[in-house]
C-alpha cells in the first residue's frame, strides 16, 4: 500500500471522513473498490455520504440559502420525500394564481419565479413592464409584483440565481429618425428593478432597424459574463439582419462580430459552448470567445438531424435547457432543492413546411451529458457528426402531436410535463418524462417499466416513423413515464425545480395559474 494512503488512513475517522464527503461520486466509488475495510465502513455508515450520493443520483444540488439548521438525517428524509412526490405524482399542496391584467405573448419560468410582461395599455402590442411572483408555497401569499422598463419591451432573460439579473429587449423609435428603430437590451437587477451594478453600461445597443422590418423574434440566454441573443425578423424579405450576438454584459463589449442564423434558438451547451440549431438540418455547438473583439465564434461540431423528405424544409427552431449552466448563487432561491445544470435535458421544438405550405410540428430531447461526451469524443480535423453517429444514443423524438405546445417551458433538470393538445376540452392526465439515469437504473432493476430500446434488448422500440422525413428515426434514450391518476383541462402546463403548473387560458391568454406543488 503507498505510504500517501497509508498516512491518510491513519488519520482520525472524522478527518477522513471531512475529506472523502466532498470527492465526486465517481471517486467516491472508486474508494470502495479499494476494497479498504476502513474506508468502506466510513462510506457505508456515514449519514452525510449517503445524503450527497442521493443528490447526485437525483440530479440536484441542495439550495444553501434553505438548509438552516436541519440535521442531514431530515434534509436525507426530504429529498427521499421529494423524488417519491415525483415518480407517484402525489402533490403535496396546490394553489391558484389569478392573473387578472393585460399580458403580452412573453414570459418566462426562472427557478421559482413565473413572470409575464405587463401590457396596461390594451391597444398596445408591446408590454412595457414584466410581473412576476413567487410559484412555491411560502410563508405569505404570493402577491404579484413589477419592475418597469418604461420603453417598450419585444423580449426578455433572466440570470436571476447567477446574477440577479433580468435582460429587457426594447424596441424604441429614434426621435430624430421615427422610421428608424434602435433594439437595446436594459440590464436591470430583479431584485430592485435599478440599473445592474456589475454593468459599465446598463444599456447595451444591438443594432438599428428599419420600421418596416417589424418586431423580430428573439432568444435572450445569459451565463456567467456571456449574454447570447440572436434576432430573427420574420416578416422581412431581406432577412439581412437575423443575426446571433453574444456580448460581455458586464463590460458591455460585443465577444464577436453578429453570426447570421436562420432561426433565433439558443442555448447553453456549457459555460463556453454554444448551442445553435440550424434550419439547413444540424445542431451547430460554438466556442464562445474568452475576450471582446475576436471576429466570429468558433464552430466546433455540427451534429446533424435525420434528413427530411424532398420538398420539405425547417421553418422554426425553438430550444431550451433549464437551467442554464452556473457558476455561483447571488440571488438564493426558495426551492429546497435545485436541478443540477450539468444534466438538464436540452429540449428542442421545430416546425417542417412542405412545399404546398402545409406545416407539421416536431419535438426531440437531447440528453446534455452525452452531447458534451460525443465532442470530447470528437476527431478534432472533422466538424460534422452525422446522425446516425450520434443522435440514436443520444435522443429521445416524442410525439408532438399528442402534446399541448403553447409553451417552451416544458422541461426541468431531468424532467418532461406535458399535457394533451385538447386537454382543455376533454380532461386528461398530466404525464411527467424523467430521463434521470438513476431512476432508469432503479425502476429497470425493481421490473417496472421503462420507456427505452436498449440495443441488446429491443432497439425497434425506439424507433418510430414520422412522415416528413426519409426514414424511420432510431432514438433509445430511456425514460419513465408517470401518469396522473386526475384529469384536468389545463391548456398547457410548464415545470420548474418544485412543480408543475397548469395554464388555464381566457379570451386567447392565460388568465390563471394552478400549481402543484411536488417540493
Amino acid at each position: 500500500m503507498p505510504a500517501a494512503l497509508l498516512q491518510f488512513l491513519g488519520l482520525p475517522s472524522e478527518l477522513i471522513l471531512e475529506c472523502l464527503v466532498h470527492l465526486p461520486y465517481a471517486d467516491m466509488i472508486s474508494c470502495l473498490k479499494t476494497g479498504n475495510r476502513l474506508l468502506h465502513d466510513i462510506i457505508t455508515n456515514s449519514v452525510l455520504i449517503r445524503y450527497r450520493v442521493e443528490e447526485h443520483r437525483a440530479c440536484v444540488d441542495e439550495n444553501p440559502a434553505q438548509t438552516g439548521n436541519s440535521v442531514v438525517a431530515d434534509r436525507l428524509a426530504a429529498l427521499r420525500r421529494r423524488e417519491d412526490n415525483w415518480l407517484n405524482f402525489t402533490p403535496v399542496s396546490r394553489q391558484t394564481l389569478v392573473i387578472d391584467f393585460v399580458t403580452s405573448g412573453v414570459y418566462d419560468l426562472a427557478s421559482d419565479i413565473y413572470l409575464v410582461g405587463d401590457t396596461p395599455d390594451p391597444n398596445a402590442s408591446l408590454c412595457t413592464a414584466i410581473k412576476y411572483i413567487y410559484i412555491s408555497p411560502g410563508v405569505e401569499a404570493p402577491q404579484w409584483q413589477s419592475i418597469n422598463a418604461r420603453k417598450p419591451v419585444i423580449d426578455f432573460g433572466t440570470a436571476l440565481e447567477e446574477h440577479d439579473l433580468i435582460a429587457m429587449v426594447t424596441y424604441t423609435p429614434h426621435d430624430a429618425i421615427p422610421d428608424l428603430i434602435s433594439i437595446d437590451v436594459l440590464l436591470l437587477k430583479f431584485s430592485t428593478g435599478l440599473p445592474h451594478p456589475l454593468a459599465a453600461n446598463p444599456t447595451l445597443h444591438i443594432h438599428n432597424v428599419e420600421v418596416q422590418s417589424g418586431h423580430p423574434g428573439i432568444s435572450i440566454e445569459i451565463v456567467g459574463e456571456n449574454l447570447a441573443i440572436s434576432l430573427v425578423y420574420w416578416t422581412d424579405q431581406q432577412r439581412d439582419m437575423d443575426t446571433l450576438h453574444i456580448y460581455n454584459w458586464n463590460t458591455g463589449l460585443p465577444k464577436m462580430a453578429p453570426l447570421e442564423v436562420n432561426n433565433t434558438g439558443v442555448c447553453f451547451l456549457t459555460m463556453d459552448t454554444l448551442v445553435v440549431p440550424n434550419s439547413e438540418g444540424s445542431l451547430d455547438v460554438y466556442s464562445i470567445p474568452l475576450s471582446e473583439g475576436c471576429g466570429l465564434p468558433r464552430l466546433i461540431q455540427s451534429f446533424y438531424l435525420p434528413l427530411l423528405d424532398p420538398y420539405h424544409g425547417v421553418l422554426s427552431f425553438q430550444c431550451r435547457g433549464d437551467p442554464n449552466p452556473r457558476a455561483a448563487y447571488t440571488r438564493p432561491s426558495r426551492s429546497r432543492f435545485l436541478p443540477r445544470p450539468d444534466t438538464a435535458l436540452l429540449f428542442f421544438t421545430f416546425e417542417v413546411v412542405n412545399r404546398v405550405g402545409e406545416v407539421s410540428e416536431h419535438m426531440f430531447i437531447v440528453d446534455r451529458p452525452r452531447l458534451v461526451g460525443a465532442i470530447d469524443a470528437r476527431d478534432l480535423d472533422v466538424l460534422s457528426c452525422h446522425w446516425d453517429d450520434w443522435g440514436p444514443q443520444c435522443t429521445r423524438w416524442l410525439d408532438a402531436a399528442a402534446f399541448s405546445k403553447n409553451f417552451i417551458t416544458m422541461t426541468s433538470g431531468t424532467r418532461l410535463a406535458a399535457i394533451a393538445v385538447d386537454a382543455h376540452l376533454h380532461p386528461a392526465p398530466v404525464r411527467v418524462l424523467d430521463f434521470n439515469p438513476a431512476h432508469v437504473r432503479a425502476q429497470r432493476a425493481a421490473g417496472r417499466h421503462v420507456v427505452e430500446a436498449d440495443v441488446e434488448a429491443d432497439a425497434v422500440a425506439g424507433t418510430i416513423e414520422i412522415p416528413p422525413f426519409a426514414e424511420p428515426i432510431v432514438s433509445l434514450l430511456p425514460y419513465i413515464e408517470t401518469v396522473s391518476k386526475e384529469l384536468f383541462t389545463y391548456a398547457a402546463v410548464l415545470i420548474n425545480d418544485e412543480n408543475i403548473i397548469g395554464a388555464k387560458f381566457g379570451d386567447g391568454s392565460v388568465e390563471a395559474l394552478e400549481v402543484l406543488h411536488f417540493g
